[in-house]
């Protein structure tokens, strides 16, 4: 498959006041997912490797169990999340916008292809590539999938009684408000 990326630059908290340090130049380089060809330059044809995101039930039982007392709920990003993930997909080229091609390049190459080696946000087959990562990553820790046929992104932690709700790099925690630090560690 070769297929393209390209940059974005938004500004996140566009609605706060100026200086409010949440309102932040937030930049992303994303895969072309609409424009990917094959070998024989037909439209790329894709594993359908998806995510499974938590539901709005999922996420329900977590406010109540966060509102049950001595416990409390919090939220966080994970950091460049689909980057963390290596790319296990079939074999995708890139074509690099020029301001990122070395000098070198210049000179050299006409149209370079790069292989792509990290899952990048919008390529068909990341979201689930980033799940499977991301749920690897969190067994080690002993959290375990609640309902897995269910609820495929929630989890639980025996050891600290915490639940963790999963929306694609958006995590939601509840449980013992003593137990929340570890749990996000």
């Amino acid at each position: 498959h070769i297929g393209r990326i390209f940059e974005i630059c938004t500004l996140k908290g566009s609605e706060l006041p100026e200086g409010d340090p949440n309102r932040k130049y937030k930049g992303r380089t994303c895969f072309q997912g609409n424009n990917v060809f094959d070998e024989s330059s037909d439209y790329a044809i894709f594993a359908e490797m998806s995510s499974s995101p938590a539901s709005m039930e999922a996420a329900k039982i977590l406010d109540a169990y966060g509102c049950q007392p001595r416990h409390s709920k919090e939220q966080a990003d994970a950091r460049q999340a689909y980057t963390q993930a290596v790319f296990t997909g079939i074999p995708t080229w890139l074509r690099l916008p020029r301001n990122r091609w070395p000098k070198d390049w210049q000179r050299l190459y006409k149209d370079p292809l790069v292989p792509m080696l990290l899952a990048l946000y919008g390529h068909p087959d990341s979201g689930g590539i980033w799940e499977k990562h991301f749920e690897d990553k969190i067994a080690t820790k002993g959290w375990v999938s609640v309902l897995k046929e269910v609820w495929k992104s929630m989890f639980f932690h025996p050891e600290y009684n915490l639940l963790l709700v999963v929306y694609v790099d958006d995590l939601k925690m509840a449980g013992p408000t003593e137990n929340m630090k570890k749990g996000w560690q």
